[in-house]
């Protein structure tokens, strides 16, 4: 049960999970208006984001006799007390559940119904809860949830054996990756490289999809290149890359930032293009990049902080970053995440 086949983490998250598992499996996904695929045999549309109705799904799992459900859960597409009632149901169905929690850190003050604890008696009675550090392990376990709670740490995606960059100018490049959202804070590191420039790097290359969403956040940055008359050196491109496209292009960079502001995500998808690239990573220092040995972790996420930080990284940092970011590619390829989720369920 997840999203599939839209421009979206979780979507694409089950899409490599999935790819790399032993069979295909019956796939309950979320109706969506931006698919970017169709549809093949075996995949459902049965449930609404941020709706309480899962009537559909259940009825579905028992038309297709469906014993075992994982779901792919995060809280910006199910409330955690609507995904309480819907766990609840499960159970009572005799349906063996596995779910990976992608965002274990949202409790929000005023909007009680998506805290995290009101979903722990449906997380009780789950088989398996998986989800991506150790710092989701344990505030899980102080909830009080300490059976069958799993690590598995976000999977990586292979080096492309076809190297399919988009052409990049000559020069020493320094690059970032994501959706152009105004938390991961390109438009701060727009800013920082514009005094990076006097500081011997050339060009910034922005792969920074628009989901739709973005329109806000991309008048903000291309208002922001054309005042600081970075036009030449800043390449922004907003369209949805294939994976080998974005890794190939990622890899013909130095450095691969990641300059977020704030977020409650518990890893980023995006980081691991970045890993599969073998590039150089820089970081702020936000718990969603916890996980990442080898990066290279920035003072701050200020402008001054994103800039200093990035003056103060030596050629042998940027070697060292290399060399245990490639490690970490070989340890979590996505058929060896994929393996652990076989194992379990």
């Amino acid at each position: 049960m997840t999203t599939w086949a839209v421009r979206c983490g979780i979507a694409t998250y089950s899409s490599h999970l999935i790819g790399n598992l032993s069979r295909k499996p019956i796939i309950l996904a979320a109706n969506d208006e931006e698919i970017v695929s169709g549809f093949g045999e075996g995949e459902i549309r049965c449930w609404e984001k941020n709706s309480s109705d899962f009537s559909l799904v259940l009825e579905k799992i028992k038309e297709e006799k469906i014993k075992k459900l994982v779901i792919q859960h995060h809280p910006g597409q199910i409330k955690f007390s609507d995904l309480n009632n819907l766990l609840i149901d499960l159970a009572n169905l005799n349906i063996e559940i596995s779910i990976t929690l992608h965002n274990t850190r949202e409790k929000p003050i005023f909007f009680r119904k998506n805290r995290i604890d009101r979903a722990i008696t449906g997380l009780e009675r789950c088989k398996n809860i998986i989800v991506h550090t150790s710092d989701d392990v344990n505030r899980i376990s102080k909830m009080g949830i300490k059976k069958n709670v799993h690590l598995i740490p976000h999977g990586i995606y292979p080096f492309p054996e076809n190297i399919v960059s988009i052409d990049l100018p000559p020069g020493r490049k320094m690059a970032t990756f994501g959706f152009l959202l105004a938390n991961k804070g390109f438009s701060e590191l727009i800013l920082a490289f514009s005094d990076l420039k006097k500081e011997g790097w050339d060009k910034l290359v922005m792969l920074c999809a628009d989901r739709g969403d973005s329109k806000k956040e991309l008048e903000k940055c291309n208002n922001l290149i054309k005042k600081l008359h970075l036009e030449n050196d800043i390449i922004l491109k907003t369209e949805f890359l294939d994976d080998e496209i974005a890794i190939s292009t990622l890899s013909k960079c130095e450095l691969v930032v990641f300059p977020y502001q704030r977020t409650k995500e518990s890893a980023s998808g995006a980081a691991r293009m970045a890993i599969a690239a073998g590039s150089a990573i820089a970081v702020t220092p936000l718990e969603i990049f916890s996980d990442l040995e080898g990066a290279i972790v920035l003072p701050g996420n200020s402008v001054s902080d994103i800039k200093r930080g990035i003056m103060n990284i030596s050629e042998e940092d940027i070697n060292e970053s290399e060399q245990k970011i490639t490690r970490l590619r070989e340890k979590f390829q996505w058929k060896k995440i994929s393996k652990r989720y076989e194992k379990l369920i």
